[in-house]
């Protein structure tokens, strides 16, 4: 189409300069030929050709862009937009079988891709499985000799202090049972012996912590004219002793207080007398489970 306006180009611009020198040989269909009119009709043909031109070499133009953009895009691996682009080209244009080549061949590459990226997925949950896995197993035999090397328990001045160590035996708890649900053997086997020892832990350090508790207690309920003290095998007994707890409701209001901290601390029963020496007590059940049993919150 271009070929063809250029020729029409060339011949009108031929058809001037012969009309201007001979106006009849051009304009043989009018009776006045002039040399007026030969430019007139050479100004009227130059705007149609120039219209024609406009509206079939934009088309090409645009046509050649988005081919040359469809092939950007493939060479980035963006695909869809590529085949978005070639199927705006029309079957009537003259570039539409190359359009048609390109979309089969982004589409094809665009099967390709989806497929990489599923195997580069599958690649990177497996690598993902196997360093979690690692880190487990790291974690695990890093508290197992950390327990080994020893760890103090039971040495804190205050109630949270004594509360962070039951709060290490949670954290152990919650390692153990990831262990247990594991699929590797390994990592089984790792839970398993850690789970020993943190039993074996608690069993010995948990009288130890009730002990603490009751002695922290003490010194603060002492300005109550309240004693406070744990006995009994493995200290899961805690007492409270003081003229305050001659009415049922005092006992009751004061067992709603501290009924979750004796709780995590795992004492049995909590006995309450309004004098010291009293045979009769009141008391509440509190904790029924084992000291090796795993915490949890």
């Amino acid at each position: 189409m271009v070929g063809i306006l250029g020729l029409l180009n060339f011949a009108l611009f031929i058809a001037l300069i012969v009309g201007l020198v001979k106006p009849s040989l051009i304009l043989r269909w009018t009776n006045k030929p002039t040399r007026l009119k030969v430019l007139g009709y050479w100004f009227l043909s130059t705007i149609v050709i120039g219209i024609l031109g406009v509206t079939f070499i934009d088309d090409t133009i645009d046509t050649k862009a988005s081919i040359e953009n469809a092939n950007k895009f493939i060479e980035q691996r963006n695909y869809s937009n590529a085949i978005t682009t070639l199927e705006r080209i029309k079957e009537t244009d003259t570039l539409y079988n190359k359009a048609q080549l390109l979309i089969k061949k982004a589409d094809s590459l665009n099967n390709l891709s989806d497929e990489e990226k599923l195997i580069a997925q599958k690649l990177k949950e497996e690598n993902a499985k196997k360093e979690g896995l690692l880190r487990q197993k790291e974690l695990l035999e890093r508290e197992i000799k950390s327990i080994d090397k020893g760890i103090k328990f039971a040495n804190g001045n205050t109630i949270d202090e004594l509360q962070m160590d039951i709060v290490l035996f949670a954290t152990w708890s919650k390692i153990i049972k990831e262990a247990e649900e594991s699929e590797e053997s390994e990592i089984k086997d790792l839970g398993k012996k850690l789970k020993s020892k943190v039993s074996q832990i608690q069993i010995r350090e948990f009288p130890n912590l009730r002990k603490q508790y009751a002695k922290i207690v003490a010194n603060k309920m002492w300005e109550n004219d309240i004693e406070v003290y744990a006995n009994g095998t493995g200290k899961k007994y805690i007492n409270f002793t003081g003229g305050i707890f001659a009415a049922n409701k005092n006992k009751k209001d004061f067992q709603i207080q501290v009924q979750e901290i004796l709780k995590i601390f795992r004492f049995k029963q909590a006995r309450y007398r309004w004098y010291k020496g009293e045979d009769e007590y009141t008391y509440y059940t509190i904790y029924q489970g084992k000291d090796s049993e795993p915490v949890t919150f």
